[in-house]
């Protein structure tokens, strides 16, 4: 008889010896299978004493003499506990009386296996062949790639009707965590400071306190948004706003202004003006909103076009030729007075209708002909991403992503309903947030508020009033600890340039800014210049005269680089 021992395995990972943890073994030495599911008998399951690889018990699966299928004897082992995203090994001793014998591993449901090189279901584990002899088998790597956790639950199927007749005995099984611990709280402060791409959330009237614990960029909730400013007419009202700017920019956060034009929240004494005077008061408020913050990353310029659209729409352009003449005019504005911020459109509805994606791009697509749009924001609140498939995620990423231009998540939150719970919360984290955060065109994802009791929709807070962190950020924190989050930015990680730094430079000044044909620019040893359109592609090089000739391109915003005999100088200026 073999002594039954459960050892304690190392391995090399990343450089650092670390430890394989057992996270569930079964002996079956109390001579039952409670807490196990037998699924299909076949010819008989029971644990038995006829033979064992250690111990005095066994379990013994006997395929029935008409078996043709897997799942004519199926036991399920209890439900094993899994941290996401953590590498796993599943082994155990098995032999197949007269040898012959084949055993294949399955999940209960799909999605609690994926492979670690992409995000490939691993639900059903390749065929074994068993022979006679004890032997132990192990899944360790899986067409190539080791096995990850999808969520915190793993249920294992032992599927043995493949071989009509055939009895098995297996014994000893075990799964073990191939990770380094990673407790929950590890990595950065704020969850994304080494990342290419931003993680933000909102900040209403006032900066919570735990807010750089996780985020690293902000929206403000309600403080920008013209019925919130001016309430009254011709008296502005920026606390709330310069409170959540100015925390941004001492932090070195990107800050995104919202909203402009947006059909739902304007000034009620906006509708008793003829629609002379509501322009007016559209470009005033533009105006005074360019003049308090000259240094915004991001604007949305209009937000929800498709669902609340303005009011006021007729007076600055109705429907017109384009079908959105009035959009086209609130960018157009925005260009004029914001040349060196990314200009968005925002709406909600998008990332479960694949229709509306289109008509959306439809919109994105004739800002793009007058160069007038940088990015794409969706919304994703919890009434779509609690029900949408991960499927109709990428299919509408991959709509939004065809127009070249950056996508960013803008207004996230997640509940988990119809059953609302903390569980089902953090299932929904887990499935689709790294669909959102790993695809190529997303630039960065922004949270719709954090605490709860103070989130706009009940349940969709991740960190509790008291402090205590739900289940969806641990898991958050880890995922964004973990190398799987470690993706690229390919719009706002092409150069090396820090144009933060360097639009600050003395040497170099441009003017007028904007123009309609002639960009003079004044400076130290310029040697050539060099002009970029929104998409990074390179349109003109050469110097002469002082400055370059922009007649010829289209109305839109570009990107000049300026090369001197001691540095590259990046700037921004619109063409009209």
């Amino acid at each position: 008889m073999i002594k039954k021992t459960v050892f304690t395995v190392f391995f090399l990972f990343v450089g650092i010896v670390t430890q394989a943890t057992v996270v569930s073994s079964y002996g079956f030495e109390s001579g039952t299978l409670s807490g196990w599911n037998v699924l299909n008998q076949g010819g008989g399951v029971s644990v038995s004493q006829e033979d064992k690889y250690s111990g005095v018990y066994a379990v013994k699966m006997v395929a029935a003499a008409s078996s043709q299928d897997y799942w004519n004897v199926q036991l399920e082992t209890p439900q094993i506990a899994t941290v996401a995203y953590h590498t796993y090994r599943i082994s155990f001793w098995a032999r197949a009386v007269g040898g012959g014998g084949i055993i294949r591993l399955s999940t209960a449901t799909a999605n609690q296996l994926r492979s670690a090189t992409g995000n490939e279901d691993r639900q059903y584990l390749p065929e074994l062949s068993i022979g006679d002899s004890w032997t132990k088998y192990t899944y360790e790597t899986v067409y190539g790639s080791a096995l990850v956790a999808v969520g915190g639950i793993l249920q294992l199927r032992f599927d043995a009707g493949k071989v009509a007749n055939k009895t098995y005995f297996l014994d000893d099984i075990t799964i073990e965590d191939l990770s380094p611990d990673m407790e929950p709280g590890e990595g950065t402060t704020p969850m994304a400071k080494n990342h290419a791409k931003f993680l933000g959330n909102i900040i209403p009237n006032n900066v919570p306190a735990s807010f750089d614990t996780y985020w690293n960029q902000v929206t403000p909730e309600n403080s920008g948004k013209w019925g919130s400013v001016e309430g009254t007419r011709n008296v502005m009202n920026w606390t709330a706003h310069d409170r959540a700017y100015n925390h941004a920019k001492n932090k070195g956060y990107k800050f995104k202004y919202h909203t402009l034009v947006w059909g739902s929240q304007e000034p009620s004494w906006l509708k008793n003006l003829t629609a002379a005077n509501q322009k007016k008061e559209l470009e005033e408020f533009m105006q005074a909103v360019a003049t308090r913050y000259p240094n915004l990353d991001y604007i949305d310029v209009v937000n929800e076009a498709l669902h609340a659209p303005s009011t006021m729409r007729n007076a600055i352009g109705g429907d017109g030729a384009t079908g959105w003449d009035w959009v086209v005019w609130s960018f157009r504005k925005a260009r004029e007075l914001f040349p060196n911020a990314k200009l968005h459109i925002n709406d909600y509805g998008i990332i479960s209708d694949p229709p509306k994606a289109r008509r959306y791009v439809d919109i994105i697509n004739i800002l793009k002909q007058e160069n007038l749009i940088d990015g794409i924001g969706i919304q994703c609140h919890e009434f779509n991403m609690n029900t949408v498939s991960v499927n109709t995620m990428r299919s509408v990423l991959s709509i939004l992503a065809a127009t070249g231009l950056p996508i960013h998540v803008s207004e996230l939150d997640i509940t988990g309903a119809p059953n609302i719970s903390e569980e089902n919360q953090y299932q929904l984290y887990m499935a689709k947030f790294p669909v959102l955060w790993e695809h190529e065109s997303v630039i960065g994802i922004t949270l719709w508020g954090y605490i709860t009791g103070t989130t706009w929709i009940s349940g969709t807070g991740i960190v509790e009033a008291d402090g205590r962190e739900r289940k969806a950020m641990v898991w958050l924190k880890n995922y964004l600890a973990s190398e799987a989050s470690k993706v690229p930015n390919k719009f706002e990680n092409a150069t090396s340039v820090s144009e933060v730094a360097l639009d600050k430079s003395v040497d170099v000044e441009i003017f007028p800014n904007p123009t309609t044909s002639f960009l003079n620019i004044r400076g130290t040893n310029v040697l050539d210049v060099e002009i970029f359109d929104s998409t990074g592609k390179r349109i003109y090089s050469g110097f002469s005269n002082g400055g370059v000739d922009v007649s010829q391109l289209e109305k839109g915003l570009y990107m000049l680089r300026i090369n001197t005999s001691n540095e590259a100088i990046i700037k921004r200026f619109v063409k009209q």
